[in-house]
């Protein structure tokens, strides 16, 4: 009987995941225990990605918004964080996002991406992260790392931004002049190319299925 019934729950997710996405949804009911987990399996990883493709849109709005005029209210993001259920993480969080909503836009594309992809490693973190101020650091410093070194033009203004969202994430006011150095070093590392041309692919790749799915 219990099978049963989840397997009833699982396919009314399934239905609601295919009104998201546009596709279409298989309603007869998993009959077994290995097709129940497979399949949860695959809803599993598909809610894991539309939370993470909207907390993307989320923080790249209010990044590039005016001050204090975000399109997108705090408690949105940290809804879709994974400290949500956590208060101090979620504390941590809601300080980090708060102050992207309260800061003058960020004018440049590609000090943006650079700052979004900082705070994106924040909201994304797990809780134990959040609230360790090394490995929180640390977790910036990778996203940073990752993404396209920015025009040596904007380049400390990017690791300005970066440092005071290190700041605000360990609760101290400014970061210590050696994790400045690491922000300025990581914000000027080079990006993959190899990574570059595969993310340029998958981008045209992802932009065709919405097409095809009608988003």
């Amino acid at each position: 009987m219990r099978l049963e019934d989840l397997a009833v729950r699982l396919v009314a997710v399934e239905a609601k995941l295919a009104n998201l996405t546009g596709t279409t949804v298989n309603t007869d009911s998993a009959t077994s225990i290995e097709e129940l987990d497979a399949r949860l399996s695959v809803v599993e990883v598909q809610v894991n990605q539309l939370i993470a493709e909207k907390t993307e849109s989320h923080i790249s709005a209010i990044v590039t918004s005016v001050a204090n005029n975000a399109p997108v209210d705090v408690a949105e993001v940290v809804a879709l964080s994974s400290s949500v259920f956590y208060e101090e993480a979620a504390s941590i969080v809601t300080s980090v996002v708060t102050a992207q909503v309260e800061a003058e836009p960020v004018a440049h594309e590609e000090v943006a991406e650079i700052v979004a992809a900082a705070v994106m490693a924040v909201v994304t973190a797990e809780p134990e992260v959040v609230t360790n101020p090394v490995a929180i650091t640390e977790a910036i410093m990778e996203a940073v790392a990752d993404m396209p070194a920015p025009a040596p033009e904007v380049a400390q203004q990017a690791a300005d931004a970066v440092a005071d969202i290190i700041a605000t994430a360990t609760g101290v006011e400014t970061v210590a002049p050696e994790v400045t150095q690491q922000i300025v070093e990581a914000v000027a590392t080079p990006a993959d190319p190899a990574l570059d041309a595969i993310e340029a692919r998958l981008n045209v790749a992802e932009a065709k299925v919405d097409f095809l799915l009608g988003k």
